[in-house]
């Protein structure tokens, strides 16, 4: 199922709020260290419950958990792949004025990782985790935002040859010549596993969050101006209309290509990050705007284990 435009948004208000600002892999100064290393003492700490003093500040914290959780579970190969996102949480009593020790992240990756795993939807692989905190009085929640991804052209013939009509959203499935084949996948989803056809890596660290809404990308050589007045002129789908909007193939190659999230998912990379993933849903507007909101996922990619 499609992760709706309200996922997106709550999942996107909980990123914002969340303490997660470290850049680099923590003591990477030092060059004995370098990050499957720093992941592997951390992984040797909480298995042995080695509690040699060590204080982590929170970011720290939030790197060792989440680069442990993909180390161990992250496979972060997109090739035409669609996602799911769910998100769990745990609450520490304390605000970490003075640091997390081992004891407390072993509780916290405990959880997390129980949590992510038994909520893997069928069919589908852990893609990355994107691990956050916020503090709140005298507590600290702890969020582990995953990625499930899973292949999707290998099941739709017509999306594989690109002959395929696609309804816009609400997972309607095919339209013109295909009509009423694959309820259950929109256009959305094929405009996803599209741009998703790039990432080819082994786990990912610091991962990073962006939603973009069509507003924000205004198109002025937008080329369906004529053809096609109810689509607004934006990067993004956006048509104002009350009839279920068609996509054909040529449409599809724009709101994926260079032109459309592409081009969204180049400018909002930061500099320090690399594309991961990204995860479109659809919403109805006010005045009857039907649209494609797009989450986006960075982070600084590792090859091998």
């Amino acid at each position: 199922m499609k992760n709706s435009i309200l996922f997106l948004i709550a999942f996107s208000l909980i990123m914002i709020s969340c303490k997660k600002e470290n850049t680099d892999t923590p003591e990477m100064g030092n060059p004995e260290n370098n990050v499957e290393t720093l992941i592997l003492n951390f992984k040797n700490k909480l298995e042995n419950h080695l509690k040699d003093g060590t204080v982590y500040s929170a970011d720290s914290a939030v790197w060792y958990v989440e680069a442990l959780l993909n180390y161990t579970y992250g496979f972060a190969t997109a090739q035409y792949c669609t996602f799911e996102n769910d998100s769990v949480d745990i609450i520490l009593n304390t605000n970490g004025n003075n640091g997390y020790s081992i004891q407390e992240l072993a509780e916290v990756y405990e959880y997390l990782e129980e949590n992510v795993l038994a909520n893997k939807p069928e069919g589908t692989y852990i893609f990355a985790i994107d691990v956050s905190l916020t503090v709140n009085n005298n507590t600290t929640t702890f969020y582990a935002g995953t990625g499930y991804a899973k292949q999707l052209f290998s099941n739709f013939k017509s999306a594989e040859d690109t002959s395929g009509y696609w309804f816009w959203g609400e997972m309607l499935g095919m339209c013109g010549p295909d009509y009423g084949l694959y309820v259950g996948t929109d256009a959305s989803d094929i405009i996803e596993a599209l741009v998703n056809s790039t990432a080819d890596y082994e786990y990912f660290t610091n991962i990073e969050f962006h939603l973009v809404f069509h507003t924000s990308y205004y198109d002025s050589n937008f080329p369906f101006t004529s053809s096609d007045p109810t689509l607004l002129p934006y990067r993004l789908f956006a048509n104002q209309d009350t009839i279920d909007f068609c996509l054909s193939p040529t449409h599809i190659n724009y709101y994926s290509g260079n032109n459309g999230a592409l081009y969204v998912v180049r400018d909002k990379k930061p500099a320090n990050r690399e594309f991961a993933y990204c995860n479109f849903g659809t919403a109805t507007m006010v005045p009857n705007t039907d649209i494609h909101v797009i989450g986006i996922f960075y982070g600084s990619p590792n090859e091998g284990q």
